[in-house]
């Protein structure tokens, strides 16, 4: 009966060292997860930015083009002005508030 008893306290505890084994490599693995996570976040909001940034450069890339452009420029130019009225003015009415 004694016997019994060891092998299955023996047995409880090699099941508990690898469980105990296997938590370890799970925080690892969870902690290797987290920093490629946070990573790939900054690489995306790198790209976000970017994305804007060249957004921007097309917004005032047509601007520009629609102020050379003789044929239609000035009903282009002046619509494009009048979208950046538009949006200076939410802005100035949201400070406001």
């Amino acid at each position: 009966m004694r016997n019994d008893t060891y092998k299955a306290i023996e047995t409880l505890q090699k099941l508990i060292a690898r469980l105990i084994t296997k938590y370890e490599d799970a925080a690892v693995n969870r902690d290797a997860y987290l920093t490629d996570l946070n990573r790939t976040k900054k690489e995306l909001q790198n790209a976000k930015n970017k994305i804007a940034e060249q957004e921007k450069k097309l917004e005032h890339l047509e601007l520009e083009q629609a102020f050379l452009n003789t044929s239609g420029g000035d009903k282009q130019a002046k619509a494009r002005i009048g979208k950046i009225i538009k949006e200076i003015d939410k802005c100035i009415s949201l400070l406001n508030d």
